[in-house]
């Protein structure tokens, strides 16, 4: 068997359906890897959650280099397989991101794009930046749990959008404009509930109507719900939206997609290292775009400095 450096890559291919660009595009991609002197091996995911078993698997073995092929959740996948992995430290750890999904939040912070190419080209120039890591702690069924996110995590009509989204998925296909479709479908419909948020900088104790706790500052598909958060300062960024009127919504989606819904006068925000969330035993909870079945109460927290990322 071929001994694992520092230098292998793990390759994570979410096909988006094996339509038959995107496998041109692998092609295209491996003979770029193989003409660099790049060393690879590569798994193809074939249900969801499969990423997390995959990259588990790798870090297991030794590999250190990740990249992904795939959208948001495919990336959020492979950080739960790394961070869940038996391996002593993440530190050396490296991901690099090929985007090819739904939202592509995460990508659009860094500014990579579908531009395949660029990607590409990104990649072959080497430049990383350590970034922070975020972790949620929580109960299911009795025994703890922990589930790891790269981007943000959502609850109440947060994690509505993205339940309503998956199942639009379902019908018409990955499109980024379903999360604005989502978005438009839920926030008329969805009610508040009461929420308990405790963390050394705010408590708060009344109805929430959407809540949002980031590492970056995309979410939804190009929405800034948290403009201020960095993945690389220690910090996780909170957004806590309190019952609107009819009124409050409109002015909300308006200052939203502006980019500045943090100066609307129902939303509360603040920075902190962790939190505790107690919430409706039956709200759903989002970790980059992925519902998350657990139940309350979330203890949610960052990790700085936790692993490598390739970057523009």
């Amino acid at each position: 068997m071929e001994k694992i450096t520092p230098q292998h890559w793990a390759i994570i291919i979410n096909p988006k359906s094996g339509k038959k660009k995107f496998r041109q595009q692998r092609k295209y991609l491996f003979l770029k890897l193989k003409h660099a002197g790049i060393q690879f091996d590569y798994r193809v995911t074939k249900f969801a959650g499969h990423a997390i078993k995959i990259a588990k698997l790798f870090a297991e073995k030794g590999y250190q280099n990740f990249m992904i092929l795939g959208g948001d959740g495919t990336l959020s996948e492979v950080i739960n397989g790394i961070f869940s992995a038996n391996i002593e430290n993440t530190n050396s750890s490296k991901v690099a991101l090929i985007p090819r999904g739904t939202g592509n939040d995460w990508g659009r912070f860094w500014g990579l794009t579908p531009d395949y190419n660029h990607s590409i080209e990104v990649f072959l120039k080497g430049k990383v930046q350590t970034i922070d890591i975020g972790k949620v702690d929580y109960e299911l069924e009795g025994e703890k749990q922990t589930h790891y996110f790269i981007n943000s995590v959502g609850l109440g009509l947060d994690a509505t959008v993205v339940n309503i989204t998956y199942q639009l998925k379902k019908y018409l296909g990955s499109h980024s404009f379903l999360y604005t479709v989502a978005l438009l479908v839920a926030v008329f419909t969805y009610r508040a509930h009461k929420v308990l948020i405790r963390s050394v900088e705010r408590n708060i104790g009344e109805s929430m109507f959407t809540m949002d706790i980031a590492n970056g500052c995309y979410s939804g598909g190009g929405l800034k719900q948290t403009p201020n958060a960095l993945p690389y300062d220690g910090l996780l960024d909170i957004m806590v939206a309190k019952r609107p009127s009819f009124f409050d919504i409109i002015s909300g989606l308006f200052l939203l997609f502006k980019g500045r819904l943090l100066e609307h006068p129902i939303i509360e925000s603040f920075q902190t290292q962790s939190l505790t969330v107690q919430c409706h035993k039956d709200a759903l909870m989002e970790a980059d775009g992925i519902i998350v079945n657990g139940s309350s109460p979330y203890t949610i927290s960052i990790i700085p400095n936790a692993i490598q990322m390739v970057v523009p």
